[in-house]
């Protein structure tokens, strides 16, 4: 058995190497790099990226809070982009406090919300 045939069978054994649908380069689809790109998990990262074939929406949770219980807004993102700037801008003004960021320029879409109750003992 020469090298080439033990490393398909190791290969076939741990499943951890893909060959890439557009440019035939072998990768590691467990990889952080291609966990981070995405795509489809015969595709590499490099041809992910230049060929734009990623299409899962990016959700993110953020939360606010007043009285007993804090909201949570469920949020989806066309890119990886918007949602890190949205995170980060809802979150520079500290949880609790009057939101004055740049949140509602950026392209986004509330899919679901959770709101906190302002009753706080009984009073009304």
């Amino acid at each position: 058995m020469d090298c080439s045939e033990d490393f398909r069978q190791k290969r076939g054994a741990d499943m951890k190497i893909k060959e890439c649908k557009h440019c035939e380069v072998e990768f590691d689809y467990t990889s952080q790099t291609k966990k981070r790109i995405g795509g489809y998990i015969n595709e590499c990262p490099e041809c992910v990226e230049r060929l734009s074939t990623e299409t899962t929406v990016r959700y993110r949770g953020v939360i606010s809070g007043s009285g007993k219980m804090a909201a949570i807004s469920i949020v989806a993102f066309d890119s990886q982009e918007d949602a890190d700037a949205y995170v980060s801008s809802f979150n520079s003004c500290g949880f609790g406090r009057r939101k004055t960021n740049r949140c509602n320029t950026i392209s986004h879409r509330h899919v679901g919300f959770n709101g906190g109750n302002d009753n706080h003992k009984g009073k009304r």
